[in-house]
């Protein structure tokens, strides 16, 4: 089974870099350490963040006489 070499592009810097496979490559999905610990500072800074639509959340809890899923009603609840 030949393994050539893949190309694809680092998410941080953006530059393309080859890898023979995932494992083989102790940075990937990033080129270098340098990157993957740029993108590691991000997470631990709090720079990604899941945005939730508050405003939403709190017209369910209004609705909750609508809801037929006990597990949902339930979260709801709290």
């Amino acid at each position: 089974m030949g393994c050539n070499p893949k190309s694809k592009k680092c998410p941080e810097c953006k530059k393309a870099f080859e890898f023979r496979d995932v494992r083989s490559h102790p940075y990937f999905p990033f080129c270098s350490e340098q990157c993957k610990l740029l993108d590691l500072g991000r997470w631990l800074n709090g720079g990604y963040a899941i945005v939730e639509d508050l405003k939403r959340g709190q017209d369910l809890k209004m609705d909750l006489d609508d809801i037929d899923d006990p597990d949902v009603k339930a979260a709801l609840e709290e």
